[in-house]
């Protein structure tokens, strides 16, 4: 279709990262899903005069500007700058409340799952061609002050289980696999909301203060994520999961190097849980208290570590796989 009268909507999934935090801003592998928590953004004209924005997220809030102007909604503005087109009045509905517990983030990749939403709908309501996942990508590092290595952009865009990489030039290729058969996950929130920025921040000062140690660390690192990449690509549930297991032990270790709780008291006791039901635990996604994953090939046992983790105060994150990505509807108003 062609810009005019009509309403876009955009839906875009959420991520929960596998393996390769932190160690994938250096090369190495990083292993997402995308899951089916979505963003929603509509766009449809607006009334005479002036653009409308709402965001919920979960609270609902309310923007009013003139064509042309500044929203006062970052994301918004910055897509609205960044791509052009904004020529007759429109209103936007962003909802991102999926990814949250009530007031509370769950660490499932909101701005990211967002922006994809929102860039890849404005395009196609102002009749350009859909961004690239480069310019996804250099779009959310420019909202995120440069940080992030773009994963969650890749997961939200593709759908589906992603090896994603970025080379010298952080320039990202991104690859599709499966998950080894049998293996499930389950989510679980640990209680509470963390800062990637923050988090990014510590671990950048400690690798320049201590760079020998950093790089021998971030090695080991990038070696397990290695191998659990190429165990997934080789349908090898066992060696999978023993990658996760000692990933989810190299963050931890990572987390006291920088003197971070990546791995929380509250992540400590989800994974002691996890062992009762021979379940495998980690945090994921940069730590810090949100999302962390169950993963095993018992469903028997990953649901009692659902049950374990849900009586112990600990909120189950229901969590699949969505294998669309993003998706882009047009419909007359």
């Amino acid at each position: 279709m062609t810009a005019g009268p009509r309403v876009v909507t955009g839906r875009a999934p959420g991520k929960a990262v596998v393996l390769g935090e932190y160690a994938v801003l250096d090369g190495a592998p990083a292993l997402v899903i995308a899951v089916d928590r979505r963003a929603t953004v509509t766009i449809e004209p607006g009334a005479a005069g002036f653009n409308h924005v709402e965001t919920r997220s979960p609270e609902s809030r309310l923007f009013d500007a003139e064509p042309g102007s500044d929203t006062g909604v970052p994301l918004v503005d910055l897509v609205r700058r960044e791509l052009g087109g904004d020529r007759t009045p429109w209103r936007a509905t962003l909802d991102s409340t999926a990814f949250f517990a009530g007031s509370r983030k769950l660490g499932l990749g909101s701005s990211a799952a967002v922006l994809t939403a929102l860039a890849c709908a404005w395009a196609a309501w102002t009749g350009a061609a859909r961004p690239t996942l480069d310019a996804l990508i250099a779009l959310h590092r420019r909202f995120q002050s440069g940080a992030g290595s773009g994963l969650d952009i890749a997961a939200s865009l593709t759908g589906g289980a992603l090896v994603f990489r970025l080379d010298a030039a952080r320039v990202p290729s991104v690859s599709s696999v499966q998950l080894p058969k049998g293996v499930g996950f389950a989510g679980v929130f640990a209680g509470r909301s963390a800062s990637t920025p923050d988090l990014l921040a510590r671990c950048h000062s400690w690798r320049a203060e201590n760079p020998r140690q950093a790089a021998a660390r971030l090695e080991t690192m990038e070696r397990i994520a290695e191998l659990g990449c190429t165990a997934a690509e080789r349908g090898e549930s066992e060696e999978f999961l023993r990658a996760i297991d000692q990933y989810g032990r190299e963050l931890d270790a990572l987390g006291q190097a920088i003197g971070a709780d990546i791995v929380t008291a509250e992540h400590r006791a989800l994974a002691e849980t996890a062992r009762r039901f021979g379940v495998i635990y980690k945090v994921s996604g940069a730590g810090g208290g949100d999302l962390g994953l169950g993963l095993g090939t018992d469903a028997e046992a990953l649901a009692a570590f659902r049950s374990a983790a849900a009586e112990q105060g600990f909120p189950v994150v229901d969590l699949g796989l969505d294998r669309q990505g993003l998706v882009i509807e047009e419909r007359a108003p």
